[in-house]
């Protein structure tokens, strides 16, 4: 489990960033100092008594300060729902290919373009690990005809010569305002679902 060390700088600057959608892409962009904790927010919100329910089926996630460079594009076929903590959505259950493509990686940031048939996205996300391995995560305050809601994503993986091995990708969500009664606009804070690809590697395809 992570490290919990009360680092001055994150307190004071970066706690601030917890809320925003992510970082601006400018060349003088630094990650600041406990980004790794960064993380570690984003699933505090998941209650303790099912922490190792989401820690099993997701792993460890590489926080080392120097990640290999992800830059490319991938394809996650088909995206495999692999676990969750709402009763409602049944498990191994193959949803819609998704494409994510990275790019300007550079001190802990790098540009993230992702598309599905339910969303598009492009940001600047953060970006950490070491070695092959790596982590990336950001937070995404969605608006629909469902309501708001504000979710923390990581993604994580290896990177090898084929695409991202061991990939894995986790939402987790941190706060709704439910403007529906729908059953899918019910997930609540802490709700978490956990993603693979199909065969556990996200294949470098072009698009």
């Amino acid at each position: 489990m992570m490290k919990r060390i009360v680092v001055a700088i994150w307190l004071v600057v970066f706690g601030g960033m917890v809320f925003m959608s992510c970082t601006k892409n400018e060349e003088n962009t630094v990650a600041l100092i406990g980004t790794e904790y960064y993380i570690d927010d984003i699933v505090s919100v998941i209650p303790d008594s099912l922490q190792s329910k989401f820690w099993n089926a997701f792993g460890t996630i590489p926080e080392g300060p120097v990640p290999p460079k992800i830059e490319g594009s991938y394809v996650v076929e088909p995206k495999t729902r692999v676990a969750s903590n709402v009763s409602m959505w049944p498990l191994q259950i193959p949803e819609p290919n998704m494409w994510l493509r990275f790019s300007d990686q550079h001190n802990g940031i790098v540009k993230m373009d992702l598309f599905e048939t339910t969303e598009t996205i492009t940001d600047t996300v953060f970006v950490c690990g070491e070695g092959q391995d790596f982590a990336v995560y950001f937070i995404e305050n969605m608006v629909s005809e469902l309501g708001k809601m504000k979710r923390g994503i990581v993604m994580k993986g290896k990177m090898t010569d084929e695409g991202l091995a061991d990939f894995r990708y986790a939402t987790i969500t941190l706060s709704t305002e439910n403007s529906s009664s729908s059953p899918a606009s019910q997930t609540s804070s802490g709700s978490f679902f956990i993603y693979k690809d199909g065969d556990g590697l996200a294949k470098i395809e072009e698009w």
